[in-house]
């Protein structure tokens, strides 16, 4: 197998090889920021100084800040009611056009496989519908 024809076979490994990579250099750099964070800790507490408010506050895990609403200030408003109609959108519009393509391909025979996948999309669409109708109801409520 010449490497042409293993690159026409697989060239779609890019994609999660990539995103593995992406992930890596991710963790790679948070390590790498969160040990200079703690040297200019320790040269702190090495003078006998009180570190300032907002690098303790860095020092906090992400996991802390990741669901404290008052961090994330105005981005907390993105979590609105329209959030879930955007996904029932989305998946109707995925439901819409896989049931099309599962019903009108290959010169009108039907495909099973875009048939099933419309199936899904479709299950999926009627999900993030009821999911919008509770959280339309329900109303905005502070998480805190």
């Amino acid at each position: 197998m010449t490497f042409a024809n293993f690159f026409a076979a697989y060239w779609w490994l890019i994609f999660p090889v990539g995103g593995m990579m992406m992930g890596v250099i991710a963790m790679i750099t948070h390590y790498n920021h969160r040990n200079e964070m703690l040297k200019i800790l320790k040269s702190y507490v090495d003078q006998g100084k009180e570190p300032p408010a907002t690098l303790l506050d860095a020092m906090r895990s992400d996991e802390d800040r990741a669901y404290d609403w008052r961090w994330r200030g105005r981005y907390g408003r993105c979590y609105g009611p329209w959030n879930a109609w955007r996904k029932v959108i989305v998946w109707g519009a995925l439901a819409a056009g896989f049931t099309y393509a599962g019903h009108y391909t290959q010169m009108g025979e039907t495909n099973g496989v875009f048939s099933a996948l419309g199936v899904a999309f479709t299950v999926a669409a009627i999900a993030a519908l009821v999911w919008a109708l509770i959280s339309s109801f329900a109303g905005p409520r502070d998480p805190l």
